[in-house]
């Protein structure tokens, strides 16, 4: 059965209230809905394209950006604990070993680079004027999209035009893998089953 309705505002006098009505029932669901802005961290020059949390700190978070800087970030103060230059294009990916102890980062410069993480000291939270040199860098030829640690090993993995499997005292990939003409964009291991992972194009 179809239901006809006549849009005149002449006829329809109960309009604005129905609407009135809406409105107050949308803004409650948004208060509802909503969470609470807790704050912002200022630092980066350039957008952020890539965050990784450390397993073992609760407070510290990594960013990358699109200009090639990466911060470690103290949640508490809301500012930069230290910083790691080097990528000389946009990071792309950020992944963290299971001990917390490395850092590994890709980027758009078709660079790996593996970072020793400083430990946290009560003692000193600002420690924004560090910069940490990286423990290794892996040059390679095509630009990276992804990365991700494997959760117990020092085997990483990379995503781009192909997926390589790196290990921590290599300079090449120990292994690859190839699909067609396809980029990968994203790259996981299994936490349930470390030999496996994921990607997605």
């Amino acid at each position: 059965q179809r239901v006809f309705r006549n849009f005149d505002p002449s006829i329809r006098t109960q309009e604005k209230a129905v609407e009135y009505v809406r409105a107050v029932n949308a803004a409650k669901l948004d208060k509802i809905f909503a969470r609470p802005f807790i704050g912002a961290m200022d630092g980066h020059i350039d957008g952020v394209s890539c965050m990784a949390k450390n397993p073992n700190h609760l407070k510290g978070i990594f960013s990358g950006s699109m200009d090639g800087d990466i911060r470690l970030w103290d949640l508490a103060y809301r500012r930069t604990v230290c910083q790691f230059p080097g990528h000389q294009g946009a990071v792309r990916g950020l992944a963290v070993s299971t001990d917390g102890r490395i850092l590994v980062s890709c980027g758009t410069d078709s660079t790996v680079r593996l970072w020793n993480v400083p430990e946290p000291n009560p003692m000193q939270p600002d420690l924004g004027g560090n910069e940490v040199k990286p423990l290794a860098v892996y040059v390679w030829k095509n630009a990276f999209w992804a990365i991700d640690h494997q959760w117990d090993g020092d085997l990483f993995a990379t995503a781009g035009a192909q997926v390589d499997i790196w290990n921590h005292n290599r300079s090449q990939p120990i292994n690859s893998f190839e699909w067609g003409v396809d980029t990968a964009i994203s790259v996981r291991f299994n936490p349930g089953e470390p030999n496996i992972l994921a990607t997605s194009g």
